[in-house]
């Protein structure tokens, strides 16, 4: 993204959109919430995945529909800006380089985030709740009888 949007700066003096955009955890848990689910429970993983260049890794966003929906975007990024992008993008974000490597070409590292987003819907047959203070023990009671114990 930031390699495309600085590329584009220079070859065009302007940016426009080409991914869809990011996704706030907050955002997550109020749609579930939103849509009648309790007690969301929002999990993300950090993944990074290596590529050999961009093109590669451009290819692989498009097969997996990472691609802008918007109706007013520009249809197609132009060949100047592409590799522009793709040179920005081998300097900014290249792997380590391997021992083995015959080329001595490691290529480029890839983030990405994976959310998961968990809530409950109730339902008629759900156990519910007692009513509040009609325990029989207190805390403090549990609490005493499990250290002595």
């Amino acid at each position: 993204r930031s390699s495309l949007v600085l590329a584009e700066l220079e070859r065009t003096g302007g940016v426009s959109t080409h991914l869809g955009p990011y996704v706030d955890l907050s955002n997550v848990g109020s749609l579930l919430t939103g849509t009648g689910f309790k007690l969301p429970t929002i999990d993300v993983d950090d993944i990074q995945i290596g590529y050999p260049n961009m093109m590669v890794l451009m290819e692989h966003l498009g097969r997996m529909g990472e691609g802008n929906a918007c109706l007013n975007r520009k249809e197609r990024v132009g060949l100047g800006t592409f590799v522009g992008a793709a040179c920005l993008y081998n300097e900014l974000y290249s792997a380590e380089e391997e021992e083995d490597s015959e080329d001595g070409d490691a290529g480029i590292v890839a983030s990405a985030q994976i959310i998961y987003g968990i809530a409950w819907k109730e339902h008629e047959t759900q156990q519910k709740p007692l009513e509040r203070g009609s325990a029989t023990y207190k805390m403090t009671d549990i609490a005493v009888t499990k250290t002595k114990g």
